[in-house]
């Protein structure tokens, strides 16, 4: 059976050919974009200076787009006349239906453009550890990405909310009132202890409980809200004062003061991974049972596009891969006792 098909050739001469696709394929593969924008404008003026002026192009350059046209399109569009140049027939024919196609090209080019704007609000303790994975994947993907940042995850939501973001990443937040939006677990982690190599000795057991709890250990609160509420319910549960949970409203205060004042900080083992990397900590298992840290992805309903749902799937595939990163490198050591 023979395959009927429109080619490049007919586009002067509307008709049916026949023959193999790969002509065809091969043809459009060696089609320059900016020469179909010179052919819509040797089109619309029928003169190679004006065309050329349009586009802010030289005549000599004009003049070879022209003559590339005339090779692939196997004819001579513009000719030489009593009255000037003018269009062959084909060229006629070709005037009729290249605006319209140029218009379509346009509106490929703009949508694309437009939806490949991505705009994700990252918590505020995960933005260090996945930043650099988000600007690595933008610039290989060519992709526009706009990052801004929530402490807690009712400022992200609200941010879906307000179309000032398009995915969330951070810790989940039971609303009902946000249904909404579509949610998703993407990962989970376990808690460390980070402390100060200077001050503590370490090991290689289990630290006791006892000393463990005997240490004084930050918390991190901002405006009266824990941003991993679990770790101080898991202490206060073990025995320990609330008078020896230390109130820190950021992390890298928090971190601070762990390596450089003897406090213990506990958090979830990916942020432990980037704090070790700059500063003196190491990282001991928790003697206490801690609920593990869910990692949550947002986005609104309705948002299932093609291309949204491929970026769906980077952001859950960036995520993953930075935190089992930065798992990998916190140092665990099992022992703490005192110099």
């Amino acid at each position: 059976m023979q395959i009927v098909r429109l080619s490049m050739d007919n586009l002067g001469n509307p008709g049916l050919s026949t023959g193999d696709d790969g002509e065809l394929a091969k043809k459009l593969a060696g089609v320059d974009l900016n020469l179909l924008v010179a052919l819509e404008m040797l089109l619309h003026y029928r003169n190679v200076t004006h065309a050329a002026r349009q586009l802010g192009q030289t005549q000599p350059t004009m003049s070879r787009a022209l003559a590339r046209l005339r090779d692939l399109l196997g004819d001579d569009l513009l000719v030489r006349s009593s009255s000037g140049m003018t269009l062959t027939a084909r060229g006629e024919h070709l005037a009729r239906i290249v605006p319209t196609a140029m218009t379509h090209v346009r509106e490929v080019l703009s949508a694309r453009q437009a939806i490949s704007d991505v705009r994700i609000s990252i918590s505020a303790t995960l933005m260090p550890a996945l930043l650099p994975h988000f600007m690595h994947w933008a610039s290989r993907e060519n992709d526009l990405i706009k990052v801004n940042m929530h402490k807690f995850p009712e400022e992200g939501f609200g941010a879906l909310r307000a179309k000032s973001a398009q995915f969330t990443l951070g810790s989940p937040w039971q609303d009902e009132t946000y249904s909404d939006f579509e949610r998703e677990i993407i990962t989970q982690e376990d808690f460390v202890t980070l402390v100060s190599f200077d001050t503590h000795r370490l090991g290689g057991v289990r630290p006791c409980e006892e000393a463990f709890l005997a240490l004084p250990h930050v918390s991190l609160v901002e405006n009266g809200r824990e941003h991993f509420p679990q770790v101080s319910q898991a202490l206060l549960s073990a025995g320990i004062r609330r008078s020896r949970l230390i109130d820190i409203p950021d992390i890298t205060s928090a971190a601070l003061m762990a390596a450089e004042n003897g406090y213990a900080l506990t958090v979830p083992r990916a942020i432990a991974g980037w704090l070790t990397k700059t500063l003196r900590l190491a990282a001991l298992v928790p003697p206490v049972q801690i609920a593990s840290h869910q990692i949550e992805l947002c986005w609104r309903k309705g948002s299932g596009q093609a291309y949204h749902s491929r970026v769906i799937e980077d952001v859950k595939k960036i995520c993953r891969d930075a935190i089992a990163q930065d798992q990998a490198a916190v140092r665990t050591v099992r022992l703490l006792a005192a110099d």
